[in-house]
């Protein structure tokens, strides 16, 4: 849980540039099965949605930009 909702995360702070899969009532069903207790078997959709979510996510850490040393208004 604490991986998707940080991709999620991750990119809402990136803006628009480094969008993950588009948020779907199949992603949302898979999500809601891995997290919020669902039951049932997963259908091949939900696999799919989960997988495609979560490689995107690390796709994006991996290109993630890095500030080296960010100031955080702060002066030295």
């Amino acid at each position: 849980m604490e991986a998707w909702n940080f991709f999620e995360d991750l990119a809402r702070g990136l803006g628009g540039e480094h969008p993950l899969p588009a948020r779907t009532a199949v992603q949302d069903s898979a999500y809601e099965k891995l997290f919020g207790g669902g039951s049932g078997a997963w259908t091949p959709a939900e696999h799919d949605a989960a997988s495609e979510l979560l490689v995107a996510g690390v796709r994006l850490w991996v290109r993630c930009p890095v500030v080296e040393r960010p100031r955080l208004g702060r002066t030295a």
